[in-house]
C-alpha cells in the first residue's frame, strides 16, 4: 500500500546512490552535499516513522523497509 510514510522510505532509498556519488565525487564540497543527503535521510527517517504512527498509517510492508532502509544507507557511509 502506497501512503507517505512508505514513499518516504522510497525516497530514502533512492538517496543512497546520490550519498554513494556524491561520497566519492573527487570535488571540493562534495562531503558536505553527502553528509546533507545523510541527513536528509535521517530527517525522513524520523518523519515516515512519526507520520505512520500519527495517521495510523503503519504496514507490514513498511515496517519490513523501514530498517532495510536504514541499515543499506548506514552500510553505504561505513
Amino acid at each position: 500500500m502506497i501512503n507517505i510514510p512508505n514513499s518516504l522510505t522510497f525516497f530514502r532509498l533512492l538517496l543512497i546512490p546520490v550519498f554513494i556519488v556524491l561520497f566519492y565525487l573527487p570535488l571540493d564540497g562534495a562531503y558536505f552535499w553527502a553528509a546533507l543527503v545523510f541527513t536528509l535521510a535521517a530527517i525522513t527517517d524520523w518523519f515516515d516513522g512519526f507520520l505512520a504512527r500519527k495517521l495510523e498509517q503503519s504496514t507490514p510492508f513498511g515496517a519490513f523497509l523501514d530498517p532495510v532502509a536504514d541499515k543499506v544507507m548506514v552500510a553505504a557511509a561505513w
